[in-house]
């Protein structure tokens, strides 16, 4: 799925060096297995509250994977270019 795409759903895009992560706060379940899994990434008392730079793609990744609404999804920015999204569960 493009950025675009995700962006026309409701999703924010938080913008990192190598993956971008795209958050939809009318889908959050707030399960918070963001928070628990990546504090140093999703920080609820900081704005913006997403920094995916603040750890490597492959854990973001899986934290992103771990969000049971589909709220959250990713772009790796290899693929941005492509514009898939390698994560896409709520939005199949």
């Amino acid at each position: 799925m493009k950025s675009t795409d995700l962006k026309e759903r409701g999703f924010k895009e938080y913008y990192g060096e190598k993956i971008n992560v795209y958050f939809n706060k009318d889908m959050c379940e707030h399960a918070a297995e963001c928070v628990g899994n990546s504090p140093d990434v999703f920080d609820t008392e900081r704005r913006p509250w997403i920094l995916p730079d603040k750890e490597n793609p492959e854990q973001v990744e899986h934290t992103v994977n771990l969000c049971p609404s589909g709220a959250l999804q990713y772009i790796h920015k290899d693929l941005h270019n492509g514009n898939q999204a390698t994560r896409t569960k709520a939005c199949d």
